[in-house]
């Protein structure tokens, strides 16, 4: 380990509050009458559904074809049969949407096997039919990722950390599925021809850190090591963590690729798991239900599809007082009112809050804390002052979009400015003036 950069980690220590269910083992939620699918539920164009009203489906039936370009496939969590298509509200905003009506007799459709030689065009291909999407928030598909990087790969990282406070969904998979992240794991290494692997987690993550080295043993993958990291937010941040556990710089304008690097959220490498050996495509994920305003918070593994209100029955309604519903972590998170809303794939963790009155911003008292702790060392004060300015032309040589959104300076400001805010609308800002 490099101890260097361990200790020169930046960033906040922010609490945790894991405790509620980092303990608890996944429950599996049986799914209601009716499911929503969203065809805009990834990063890129929305799916092209591939079913009509009154068409019957099963488990792993295809509702949404990828669209040519950055888009992926779609898939039905139940069978039964298609009851509507039309436009729905959904975590990414409002667009087309499936409705699909449960029979509950769970037939499945599965992926055609196979053979036991895997190119990596071929995997892939496995990944594209299968719909794996990122599953750490951001939604990006897979299979682009991996057909990408399938040249000149050295190694592996494997993104476990779940830095963002409440959530245990990273946390539970590697306790509870780590053989199969194992196996999975050393698969991906030979057929990417990969020497070594590391499965980064935070620090603080002793059950993750024994289920996986069991695994690692049992398996006998000596080539893949977990590699823990102080428990600095936000440790899961993809250029970051490949900073600390590989000592390489992803500079702006990179991806983990031009560096040799091959990167994975843990839980999208359970999924990819599920694809290649149980020929399963994408249509379940873990969830954790959480916070002061839910009654029994839970990890529930949830069929893609399902609404948030019926997630919330299961966890036994609300406690009383007003609440703040965040689809996320509190710090990269959205809010959101309508508990009507579908989990679609990249949906990590149901958090509900205490709403609480906001504090009053004060003026910068020049601690420069937000500058300390940047993860990527811009200065968001300046930037702030830019925008509220109206000087939005100091953006680019502030570096304003080297910004990763984390929202460590809105946290850590003693003023209580909301830096991030003023950063996003200028960043905006300069979008539009290079659209005109």
């Amino acid at each position: 380990m490099n101890i260097f950069r361990y200790l020169n980690a930046k960033g906040a220590k922010i609490p945790n509050h894991k405790e509620l269910t980092k303990d608890l083992k996944v429950e599996v939620l049986e799914p209601p009458k009716y499911l929503y699918y969203p065809m805009a539920m990834h990063i890129g164009k929305p799916s092209r559904p591939a079913v009509r009203v009154g068409d019957k489906v099963k488990i792993g039936t295809l509702l949404g074809e990828i669209e040519e370009g950055l888009s992926a496939n779609i898939h039905s969590s139940v069978s039964g049969q298609v009851v509507s298509i039309g436009e729905d509200e959904a975590f990414r905003g409002k667009g087309k949407s499936i409705v699909v009506e449960n029979d509950f007799m769970d037939e499945k459709k599965k992926l055609e096997p196979l053979s036991e030689t895997i190119t990596p065009e071929e995997f892939a291909k496995r990944l594209e039919e299968a719909g794996i999407t990122g599953k750490g928030g951001a939604g990006f598909p897979a299979h682009i990722k991996y057909d990408m990087e399938k040249h000149e790969t050295e190694y592996l990282v494997i993104n476990g950390a779940e830095c963002e406070p409440y959530s245990t969904t990273d946390h539970r998979a590697m306790v509870e599925y780590a053989d199969e992240i194992i196996e999975i794991t050393s698969l991906i290494m030979k057929i990417y021809h990969i020497d070594e692997s590391y499965i980064a987690i935070e620090d603080n993550m002793k059950e993750s850190k024994e289920a996986l080295d069991k695994a690692i043993i049992k398996k006998d993958a000596k080539n893949i090591k977990v590699h823990e990291l102080p428990a600095v937010y936000p440790q899961g941040h993809s250029a970051l963590q490949i900073e600390q556990v590989l000592g390489i710089e992803i500079k702006e304008g990179e991806r983990s690729g031009d560096v040799g690097v091959l990167q994975s959220n843990v839980s999208t490498i359970k999924a990819i798991y599920d694809a290649v050996f149980k020929d399963d495509p994408l249509y379940k994920r873990i969830i954790t239900v959480t916070g002061p305003m839910i009654k029994n918070p839970k990890n529930l593994m949830v069929r893609i599809g399902t609404k948030v209100e019926d997630i919330v029955e299961k966890c036994g309604g609300f406690n009383e007082g007003e609440r703040l519903n965040i689809s996320g972590g509190p710090m990269m998170g959205k809010s959101f009112d309508d508990l009507s809303l579908p989990v679609d794939k990249d949906t990590t963790t149901l958090l509900f809050l205490k709403k609480h009155l906001i504090e009053e911003e004060k003026p910068c008292i020049r601690c420069a804390k937000c500058i300390l702790h940047c993860p990527v060392s811009i200065q968001p004060i300046r930037i702030s002052n830019a925008y509220r300015e109206r000087e939005y032309h100091l953006g680019k040589p502030l570096k304003s979009e080297s910004c990763i959104n984390c929202g460590t300076c809105s946290y850590i400001c003693p003023s209580k400015i909301n830096l991030l805010d003023d950063i996003q609308k200028l960043n905006k800002e300069l979008e539009e003036k290079d659209d005109e």
